[in-house]
């Protein structure tokens, strides 16, 4: 296994400089607090191996020891991963314990969680499985089975960062969250943004939500809930993982899905394209143009689109004619969500709704399944 200086590697897996998660920081200052505990002084670094075997040598910083107590910090490096996190510190703080056991607790800055649906079961710190293992390794290996140990762990900046991410949409309240399945951080990882997104459906389903609103990202979200007296939980962002979120959520089983968001994203599942992102999916653009085209005589219109550059600037012009195409359009893309599905499970009951929001936030189209899915809530809401 190679030996990396991680404040120092440049990037493992891809051209960018990779760096190293909270759950790793966590487990090296752990380590290094239990070796001066138990051992009389606490190093200027220590090595810890990662779940995919990469070793890290980390400087072990803000150091504390008493007779019965010890405490350190290791400093976050993100590389080149834009992540809110880089550069707080995450201390261990060990204290001897009567048991044999490695007891794991979250103070200052470390998040509560308050919803189930989640790895960590409602009331525990929010350290997640992986790095609870880690933390627990690497004392074992300083302290064999024999003691044990009370871990702390505390990020003094965790609940002013902890705010800037899902976690108070999640339930997680009062800081950040200790992550990390792999130890590494991966510059702009497309897996670990999917699998933070899929926090939302499990917690949706934890919740015994039967219909989940998939919204490609902050205009969908305000405008449902807007629109529907329904709660926060219900509503989850795909960003632009469309077919990805969709698959997730018909593997959990929800018996309705509601896509609601600008058709700027939606109409360009039309052309197949369920990853939405600008670098691999053009503008939706002539996909309505399309369908203007065929559905439309106004030679006003027709004659006016050549002035249009946006999908909103198209939505204007329809409005400022009195034409609408966005009924058919939302029509067309729930016919393409539920032939999605088949896809995936031939015999799939699963049903689906469309709404579309304009910028502004209003509906500007309705699937005939989505008006049915409103007026069940309105029904429920009032009696």
């Amino acid at each position: 296994m190679k030996l990396l200086n991680a404040r120092e590697f440049p990037g493992f897996f891809m051209s960018l400089r990779s760096g190293y998660t909270t759950g790793s920081c966590a487990a090296a200052a752990a380590k290094a607090a239990t070796i001066g505990l138990f051992q009389g002084g606490i190093p200027d670094d220590v090595e810890i191996t990662t779940p995919i075997g990469v070793k890290l040598k980390l400087k072990i910083l803000d150091k504390h020891l008493s007779g019965t107590e010890s405490s350190c910090a290791v400093q976050k490096d993100a590389g080149d991963d834009p992540d809110v996190t880089n550069g707080c510190k995450v201390y261990a703080h060990i204290k001897r314990i009567d048991s044999k056991t490695v007891e794991i607790d979250g103070g200052e800055g470390v998040g509560r969680v308050t919803k189930p649906g989640l790895q960590v079961p409602v009331g525990e710190a929010a350290i997640n499985p992986v790095p609870r293992r880690m933390i627990q390794d690497v004392v074992h290996e300083v302290i064999g089975n024999d003691r044990g140990v009370k871990v702390v762990i505390s990020v003094p900046d965790g609940k002013v960062l902890g705010e800037r991410t899902c976690n108070p949409r999640l339930g997680i309240i009062g800081g950040i969250s200790i992550i990390g399945t792999t130890g590494i951080v991966r510059p702009m990882s497309e897996d670990a943004f999917k699998t933070s997104l899929l926090c939302g459906l499990d917690i949706a389903r934890a919740e015994g939500h039967e219909t989940v609103v998939l919204v490609p990202g902050s205009l969908g979200e305000r405008s449902v809930l807007r629109l529907a007296n329904i709660s926060k939980e219900q509503v989850v962002q795909t960003s632009n993982f469309i077919g990805f979120m969709l698959d997730e959520a018909q593997k959990r089983h929800f018996k309705k899905i509601i896509l609601a968001g600008h058709p700027g994203k939606l109409a360009k599942l039309l052309r197949g394209d369920f990853h939405t992102h600008s670098a691999v999916s053009k503008p939706a653009n002539d996909i309505l143009i399309g369908i203007i085209h065929r559905t439309s005589r106004s030679k006003s219109i027709l004659n006016s689109l050549k002035e249009v550059s946006t999908v909103e600037g198209i939505i204007e012009l329809l409005q400022d004619h009195n034409a609408s195409i966005m009924e058919e359009v939302a029509e067309m893309i729930e016919a393409k969500v539920l032939a999605f599905f088949r896809d995936k499970q031939p015999n799939s009951v699963i049903k689906a709704g469309i709404i579309l929001f304009n910028m502004k936030g209003s509906v500007i189209g309705i699937s005939r399944n989505a008006q049915l899915w409103l007026s069940t809530i309105k029904t429920r809401l009032l009696s």
